[in-house]
């Protein structure tokens, strides 16, 4: 039997072209099974059989029963002109009369033989019935929450008041006010002040060069189609969406054009190039961002410019320690540095209790609360007269709602700690790590050298002392000094355990979740013939949101488990967990896509093969598959990858928790230490480097498959991105935890995390050179094996590149900062001495300093006094505790976007814009209270611009602000302190 591709002659309408190995002569007379072909093939042929096996060939049958022999598609359908599966969904066997004889595994066949029920489609209904009760619970209770009268109004106040003080604040200023929203986060102030340190700079400036890899990308895209003629904008999207062989097989047919060869070698032109523009660009961006490191370490001095940290002493006990050991430092070096601050080993449980009590009763008087109790009363005398719905919604507060602590109006019991903090602080050993506190950094340089000497290393009492490298690029804030008891071979135990949890959870995960989800994929397209509906879309979504969101508590935990003597390591080690994590969840949701686009092309015809896809050697069959892969991968990357994880961790990890637990603590009775701890604002974490990463690795796959969908692709990524960007940006400004990340290490980290892309870009630029001809592997294993070699070589390219060529182009000279310790330590709060808990408990209970050095709780700087003995010189100012308004803020951003301002200053707007211009000005300096209290909320929707207005121009604002800053000069840490030294002087 020969084969005919229904193609009509434009040389003699009605006549078809055979294409096969029979002659056309022998064709004509070939019946299948009692039914002859159409001898002369008539203009519009009645009914079109696909062939089995063959891909995109068909035959004409005379339509009569039983004329349609492939037994999947056996139903004539004369309407439609074509052989037809069953309509019935759910049908396995199908009669030629459109009636099944048959069901597929889970459906039931009724009585009337018209349909088949499925035995689970009770299922469906009850998940969302237990899901739609859920949400309506939810929703009912915090209803009910909001309507319970305030009785710890207090409480809330100054709860919220010290979330405000833990947030990122500027401590160049006496009153320490929030640093604006049109703080450019990617570039140093005027006066050379770092919000955050120079991580978070560089950690900005590494997500604005993403986006801006992906403004060069599209338009670069747009370029490439518009010089070559090739329809690189709408190839696959036709094909991507349909869903028979037929209606497949004509749009492939129209695609595949006298301009396919023109599309393939366009395609391939632009991602050589921007594979190799991506290599240039990226090792541009590192060798600038170790340039720009240096740099900024010269523009402003940090705590951490003042130590350096020294390994090798023994572990010893005693109240001489630090005495003895700042003498050894002193007659070492020949300087006088402030002193020292000791690593000690201690029980981290026991001391945390025993410092969060001393710091509560250091500022007991100052947070007295009253007995919260005793106001609370009338309340809970309320709830034991309540129903039953209103006990069930205080049963879900009390769970949520933290625990009071009777301690906290129990002085007596609370001071009997003190026999433990005298024993924890005697008792502690030491480590053989120790900070140095020098009065400058070039005292410091001289030390780091004598320490680093190899022909005379100092010795302390017959012990090797040297300097450690590793320890002394952090600040204080981010020591873990618990983790110094931690010996290497059991992190190294910790770290293999580790890696195996996480392997773990994702193999439970794919076992539990993505396989049973393939399955059920697979067996719908299978039973019913078509495509999955948006429910099972949108499943498949929640399930890669939810996967991403519990690898992302799994790496966080585990890199804090590995016990980490630098905070640095610790960050390091979370983003290279989280991004291994996220690799192999990328290859599960590939490997699904695939099998499940697989499963659906064979389900109506076409027989796909990996060697068929590799290989290339069926168009017909090829080109449909990249496209569905392409239509598929797009809908995975936006917004499931590229936006709405960002959403969620926007909605339920800050913004939702924050505001319901402002509502819990005013309507429950809570007391001041609970609540404190309960609006605690959280860390803020660099695993947006693998996010980031990640999803610019997914966007050059898309360049594997049909070309149409590349375009939307990138702009997905270019929306969700920079949402993400904004998004970084308010929650560093407004609801994370004070923070100052100066190490180079993640960056360095995030630089050789761009060699994906690269390695994706080669892999899909070797794909695309099978598929022109340029290159013909003889298997599939051999082109699986040229393929994952290319993205291998680029890897090691890349990570050699970054060690050796990157640090010796990027080297530049490095100038000692010229402030001194004191200057610096007036304006921060933190120090090596204030941070270090068992540094503070040996200063009040074994040496009885006065003042002692009080630990430092970020919010609580009130309870700091100055000591200039111990190296303690900052005094809490007058804090500025008006919390700003986000949405003023906005507005007042997206009126200066729009230059309202100027035309109204400058007197080109009529007199009645001006009063307009004048009012809303009055508006924004209307404090926040009253925002708050509703007053102004029919002022803010009359005149403001609308949210999403200000939150596009913030987003554009931030993006484009360029190298000028938005706001007004400050006085630098140099020139605040000297004023007040002088001032002291005088």
């Amino acid at each position: 039997m020969t084969s005919a591709i229904l193609v009509v002659s434009d040389a003699a309408p009605g006549i078809c072209e055979a294409s096969g190995s029979l002659p056309w002569k022998e064709a004509d007379a070939v019946g299948i099974e009692g039914h002859s072909l159409w001898r002369p093939c008539p203009e519009n042929c009645p009914i079109r059989m696909h062939l089995p096996g063959e891909s995109c060939e068909f035959t004409c049958v005379n339509g009569s029963l039983g004329s349609c022999t492939d037994m999947a598609m056996n139903v004539a359908d004369v309407a439609k002109g074509i052989c037809r599966s069953c309509e019935i969904s759910g049908c396995q066997v199908c009669s030629p009369e459109d009636r099944c004889n048959e069901c597929a595994v889970g459906f039931y066949l009724s009585k009337d033989g018209k349909a088949c029920h499925s035995k689970y489609a009770f299922f469906a209904p009850c998940v969302y019935a237990i899901l739609g009760v859920f949400l309506l619970t939810m929703a009912s209770w915090y209803l009910w929450l909001r309507k319970q009268p305030i009785v710890n109004l207090r409480v809330l106040k100054r709860a919220v008041i010290r979330r405000h003080h833990m947030n990122l604040r500027d401590h160049t200023t006496q009153q320490h006010p929030w640093y604006p929203l049109s703080t450019n986060l990617c570039r140093a102030r005027a006066d050379g002040h770092i919000v955050g340190g120079r991580a978070l700079l560089m950690f900005f400036s590494f997500q604005a060069f993403v986006i801006s890899w992906t403004v060069f990308a599209a338009c670069s895209w747009l370029m490439c189609a518009w010089v070559s003629k090739a329809p690189l904008l709408s190839e696959g999207k036709v094909s991507g969406v349909k869903e028979d062989i037929f209606s497949i097989c004509n749009a492939t047919l129209n695609e595949l054009g006298g301009e396919r060869q023109s599309t393939k070698v366009g395609k391939l032109a632009y991602t050589l190039a921007l594979y190799f523009f991506t290599t240039l660009a990226t090792f541009f961006y590192a060798v600038s961002q170790s340039r720009r490191r240096v740099r900024l370490d010269t523009d402003e001095a940090t705590m951490k410019d003042f130590a350096v940290m020294l390994k090798g002493f023994p572990c010893e006990t005693g109240s001489q320690v630090e005495q003895q050991r700042l003498s050894f430092v002193r007659k070492t070096t020949g300087c006088h540095p402030i002193g020292v601050s000791i690593c000690w080993a201690y029980n981290a449980k026991e001391v945390t209790e025993l410092i969060a009590r001393e710091t509560w009763l250091w500022g007991k008087v100052r947070d007295s609360c009253g007995d919260v109790r005793q106001a609370n009363m009338p309340l809970q005398h309320n709830e034991r007269r309540c129903g039953l719905m209103r006990s069930f919604f205080l049963f879900l507060t009390h769970l949520i709602a933290p625990p009071t602590q009777p301690e906290d109006a129990d002085l007596g019991k609370a001071r009997r700690h003190e026999e433990r903090a005298v024993s924890a602080a005697a008792n502690a050993q030491s480590t053989s790590f120790m900070y140095v506190v020098f009065r400058s950094e070039t005292e410091r340089d001289h030390a780091k050298r004598v320490f680093s000497c190899e022909s005379e290393i100092p010795l302390y009492r017959g012990l090797a002392v040297q300097y450690e490298r590793e320890g002394s690029g952090s600040e204080p804030e981010n020591v873990p000094w618990q983790n110094f008891s931690n010996d290497a071979q059991g992190m190294r135990y910790r770290a293999l355990t580790s890696v195996c949890a996480i392997a773990g959870a994702i193999l439970l995960w794919g076992l539990l979740f993505y396989f049973p989800f393939a399955m059920y994929e697979a067996w719908s397209y299978s039973a019913l013939g078509e495509p999955t509906d948006f429910t099972s879309e949108t499943t498949f979504s929640m399930l890669v949101v939810a996967g991403n969101q519990i690898l992302y508590l799994l790496c966080e935990k585990a890199s804090q488990f590995i016990g980490f003597r630098f905070a640095s390591q610790q960050l390091t080690a979370y983003i290279g967990l989280y991004t291994m994590a996220l690799l192999s969840n990328l290859a599960i949701d590939l490997a699904i896509l695939f099998y499940t686009t697989r499963i659906a092309m064979e389900n109506v015809g076409l027989d796909v093969t990996r060697a068929a896809f590799l290989l290339g050697n069926d168009e017909m069959i090829c080109f449909p598959v990249r496209a569905r892969m392409g239509a598929r991968l797009m809908s995975y990357n936006f917004p499931a990858c590229f936006l709405l994880p960002f959403l969620c961790e926007a909605l339920f990890t800050v913004i939702v928790p924050y505001h319901i637990y402002k509502k819990v603590v005013g309507t429950q009775p809570i007391s001041q230490r609970a609540a404190d701890a309960f609006l605690l604002p959280p860390l803020f974490e660099m695993g947006r480097y693998a996010d980031v990463v990640l999803n610019m690795t997914q966007a050059t796959i898309s360049l594997c498959f049909s070309a149409g969908y590349v375009l939307p692709t990138l702009v997905g990524m270019f929306i969700g991105h920079t949402l993400v960007y904004a998004w970084d940006h308010y929650r560093v400004l407004r609801h994370v935890r004070k923070f100052r990340f100066t190490s180079f290490r993640t960056e360095k980290a995030a630089q050789r995390m761009l060699a994906l892309p690269g390695a994706s870009l080669l892999a899909s630029a070797m794909l695309q050179l099978f598929q022109v001809g340029a290159v013909t592997p003889s298997t599939e294993a051999v082109a699986a094996i040229v393929m994952i070699g290319a993205a291998i070589a680029h890897i090691a390219l890349h990570l050699l590149v970054l060690q050796y060529v990157v640090p010796w182009v990027g080297a530049t000279e490095h100038t000692a900062a010229t402030q001194t310790y004191e200057q610096v330590a007036k304006m921060n709060p933190g120090n090596w001495f204030n941070m270090n808990p068992i540094h503070c408990l040996r200063s009040r209970y074994v040496h009885q300093h006065d003042p002692p050095c009080i630990f430092y709780q970020i919010g609580k700087e009130h309870l700091l006094e100055p000591n200039a003995k111990l190296g303690l010189f900052y005094s809490a100012p007058e804090w500025k505790n008006e919390a700003p308004s986000t949405y003023l803020e906005l507005a007042r951003l997206a009126r200066r976007s729009l230059a309202r301002g100027t035309l109204a200053d400058s007197g080109m707007l009529p007199q009645g814009a001006r009063d307009e211009e004048l009012q809303r000005e009055q508006i924004c300096a209307v404090p926040e209270e009253a925002v708050e209290d509703g007053s102004m909320a029919e002022a803010h929707r009359s005149l403001l611009h609308p949210p999403i207005t200000a939150l596009v121009c913030y987003s554009w604002k931030l993006l484009w602000s360029g190298s000028k800053a938005v706001e007004k000069p400050r006085k630098s840490v140099v020139t605040f302190a000297s004023d007040e030294h002088d001032a002291d002087q005088d």
